[in-house]
């Protein structure tokens, strides 16, 4: 898996999840190593296959505030915290919205400010 374009096309095939994304995860991802980019890539593979909707559909806790309805996939080795939105849709949808770093809640704010034109 080399690309956010693989992974699309493994998720919709393998899970029957779609995965959408914006130009500015696009940029996020591009500004991460390589190396950290194919785990990032597997962790949303991951989330896709065990269950990306809410409680007790899927493995997601909603976020509080202004990205409620958000999720948010946490790689603690990476320090770096994917948001995206679940969607209960026919195909189930991850719609991408932030990846950044842990520290003082950057992926939130890149989230939040995302939302309007996702």
């Amino acid at each position: 898996m080399k690309t956010l374009e693989d992974l699309q096309e493994i998720i919709i095939q393998k899970y029957g999840v779609e995965l959408t994304f914006t130009e500015d995860v696009k940029k996020d991802l591009k500004s991460i190593n390589k190396g950290n980019r194919q785990t990032i890539l597997l962790e949303i593979l991951r989330r896709a296959k065990n269950g990306p909707l809410f409680k007790p559909d899927g493995l997601a806790e909603s976020l509080h505030g202004n990205l409620k309805g958000c999720a948010k996939i946490k790689s603690k080795s990476l320090n770096i915290r994917i948001v995206y939105r679940p969607v209960n849709d026919v195909p189930i949808r991850m719609e991408i919205i932030a990846i950044g770093p842990r520290d003082k809640k950057k992926a939130y704010k890149l989230a939040m400010e995302r939302l309007d034109s996702f």
